[in-house]
């Protein structure tokens, strides 16, 4: 899903319960329109509780950020080139829960987050390579354990071949 403040990316609902535990590894590539910039990062749970005492960080799993200009160094930084991608990798917060039945992973990607990053200047605009991007998401169980929490059937190493006399 897709607005012109963020991109989200949605699992199908969980037949089953889903362990997360361990540290969630991010790779973006992405440009800017600007020569500074921030990246946010939050997976979570939907749909959004929506009873009147939630918030919205009640459905965070975990969440990270980056900072484009310090890919290289945390002490020196280096101006985007507008137009140009970059790629950056980097770890989420560490988080260990279960994620319920009937519940839905989401991917979102965003430049500012109030509450941990600088604001931009009005207009910034971040273009992500999707082709390019990825989260790795530790699982308790791995991939076997996703897809039957996604009641998927996982394609298996190819039988050895037989021979026949």
């Amino acid at each position: 899903e897709w607005t012109q403040h963020r991109l989200l990316y949605l699992s199908e609902p969980l037949e089953e319960p889903l362990h997360l535990s361990g540290t969630p590894t991010v790779t973006i590539r992405l440009a800017s329109s600007r020569t500074a910039a921030n990246l946010s990062v939050w997976l979570v749970s939907l749909p959004w509780d929506d009873g009147k005492k939630s918030k919205i960080t009640d459905n965070i799993i975990t969440r990270g950020w980056a900072d484009p200009q310090n890919q290289d160094s945390l002490k020196d930084s280096s101006p985007l080139t507008p137009g140009k991608y970059r790629s950056l990798t980097f770890e989420l917060q560490p988080d260990d829960q279960i994620i319920a039945k009937g519940q839905q992973l989401a991917w979102m990607i965003f430049s500012s987050d109030q509450d941990h990053t600088l604001w931009p200047r009005p207009g910034t605009e971040l273009t992500i390579d999707l082709e390019a991007s990825s989260l790795t998401l530790p699982i308790v169980g791995g991939k076997g354990s996703l897809a039957f929490a996604l009641d998927k059937v996982v394609a298996s190493d190819p039988a050895p071949p037989s021979s026949s006399e």
